[in-house]
């Protein structure tokens, strides 16, 4: 907690990354939110380590998906009410992936932890982001001739922007219309030997499973989202090494089969039945997907959501559908009153200055304009950076009013982009 006479009156919880556990509690996270005056709190998800924690122990499962950030946040208030003299104006958490699960949790779970939410890069579905990661991982690991060599994802890049980078009326190398977007990795397949500027036919299929994303292979339901063309620079985190990310694997181990001897190898994950595990009762406190958000609106609380159609670690529909259900639970009206959602074109990760190509804007001052000034944004302007330099342009991402079966004023994504200098 900062002194009094640096204190902005306002509280903001800070999340945790990954699967937790005491190296997570975010300390950098910490000292920024307390240099620029707000009171501030993290936690470890409840537990110190690995995620072996789960086995046989529903309640600490619990407490990794809501209730270790809730209790944070209930004693870091009790903590403001006795140390400061003046009242706590109102709390705010501003997330990027892991620690969406603790934001998204509290509108769900806890509507009155947080006046103001910013959510970017939405990893609350844990139980199904994992078989995404793990899907991407076996796809170019079903043998030796299907792995895609790093060198290659950029010819990947260039054929996909080459085929719908000017869907949108606007060729910058960056594909605004993603939905619209029909590329087939086939049209750069090698004619003769393998050879750095073409696929083989063995890694077409295996960029084809890709960009289809996982599915059920009996009824073929889409498990998670698909990875979308533009994304191509972002694969090698999750296709690209000799093992899969500790995420998944241990998630699976310790939380669906609670096996610490499950081996991804010998027993391959099945999208069908293994779907059906991973959804049941004990593992669901881990997600944060319910689209009620009726209390959390009624209260006055507001929600700022953000995606990247590049997101090969978040794919972008997480968040289209997660939207769309909000529209049909909380309503055409509340959602309109309280919550923002915007998908940023070429956007990768998280919003940042890292990576071949990002984007990046100050969402907790947004958040802040909002609730301070009353007015919901209806645009989002993201500085482009590529190489981790600015490139000295800017991406006005909009919304539009639809009349459409989603009611009236909802905002829709507006696929176009306007770019400034």
């Amino acid at each position: 907690m900062p002194a009094a006479s640096r204190w902005n009156g306002k509280f903001r919880g800070v999340g945790n990354g990954g699967l937790g556990g005491g190296s997570a509690v975010n300390p950098g996270g910490l000292a920024n939110a307390v240099r620029d005056g707000y009171a501030t709190a993290g936690n470890n998800t409840g537990h110190e380590g690995g995620s072996d924690y789960a086995i046989g122990h529903p309640e600490k499962i619990k407490d990794f998906g809501y209730r270790s950030s809730h209790e944070m946040t209930v004693f870091a208030k009790a903590l403001i009410a006795a140390y400061y003299d003046s009242p706590l104006k109102y709390s705010l958490m501003a997330e990027s992936g892991g620690g969406t699960i603790a934001a998204l949790s509290a509108a769900q779970r806890f509507p009155q932890d947080y006046d103001v939410l910013a959510v970017v890069s939405m990893s609350s579905y844990l139980s199904h982001h994992t078989f995404g990661q793990m899907w991407t991982w076996y796809a170019t690991h079903e043998s030796q001739a299907s792995f895609i060599p790093t060198s290659k994802y950029a010819v990947l890049h260039q054929t996909a922007l080459k085929a719908c980078d000017a869907d949108d009326g606007l060729a910058d190398g960056i594909i605004g219309a993603v939905e619209r977007c029909r590329f087939d990795p086939a049209v750069i397949q090698c004619r003769g030997a393998d050879a750095p500027d073409c696929l083989t036919a063995p890694q077409v299929e295996a960029a084809r499973k890709i960009y289809a994303g996982p599915k059920n292979p009996r009824t073929g339901e889409q498990v998670y989202s698909p990875i979308h063309p533009g994304s191509e620079l972002g694969w090698e985190q999750l296709a690209g090494g000799a093992e899969p990310l500790d995420i998944p694997v241990d998630f699976f181990r310790y939380y669906v089969f609670q096996d610490p001897r499950w081996d991804y190898k010998t027993r391959r994950l099945n999208f069908d039945s293994d779907v059906k595990q991973a959804d049941r009762a004990e593992v669901a406190p881990v997600n944060a997907v319910d689209p009620d958000l009726r209390k959390y609106f009624t209260r006055g609380g507001k929600l700022l959501l953000i995606g990247g159609w590049n997101d090969a670690a978040v794919p972008p529909d997480v968040a289209v559908n997660y939207y769309k259900a909000v529209v049909a639970k909380t309503g055409a009206a509340p959602t309109r009153e309280s919550m923002r959602f915007f998908m940023v074109p070429g956007m990768a990760h998280g919003l940042g200055t890292r990576g071949a190509e990002n984007f990046n804007a100050d969402t907790l001052a947004l958040i802040e304009q909002w609730k301070q000034g009353g007015q919901a944004p209806n645009q989002l302007i993201v500085s482009h950076y590529k190489d981790g330099k600015e490139v000295g342009r800017r991406l006005v991402v909009n919304i539009r009013r639809s009349r459409s079966t989603r009611g009236p004023g909802i905002p829709k994504i507006r696929r176009a982009l306007s770019v400034s200098s």
